[in-house]
């Protein structure tokens, strides 16, 4: 896939972005890297279809994650006492309101 001026209009249009004719050049090259490089890694991450795996489990196999569990990290009275200011239950911040 190639990004042309075409393609790098309706992209700065979707992303509210204004180039001048200048920076198009140099935009164009780094756009057109990026592509070339997801299209290396889609060629080394996905080039095994015979397989019969679903692209998706490849993916979840690598990227096993931790249980979550819910634990305390730090008491609540031990982050009072950390904090710049605090009352005896509360966090006390700046106000907000002008």
């Amino acid at each position: 896939m190639i990004i042309d001026n075409d393609s790098l209009d309706k992209l700065a249009y979707l992303s509210r972005l204004e180039f001048h004719e200048h920076e198009k050049e140099a935009m164009l090259h780094d756009l057109n890297e990026m592509v070339d490089w997801v299209e290396q890694l889609d060629e080394l991450v996905f080039e095994d279809q015979d397989l019969g795996l679903d692209q998706f489990t490849l993916l979840l196999q690598a990227n096993e994650l931790r249980q979550d569990l819910a634990m305390n990290a730090i008491t609540h009275e031990r982050a009072l006492a950390l904090a710049p200011s605090g009352d005896t239950n509360y966090f006390r911040v700046p106000s907000v309101k002008g």
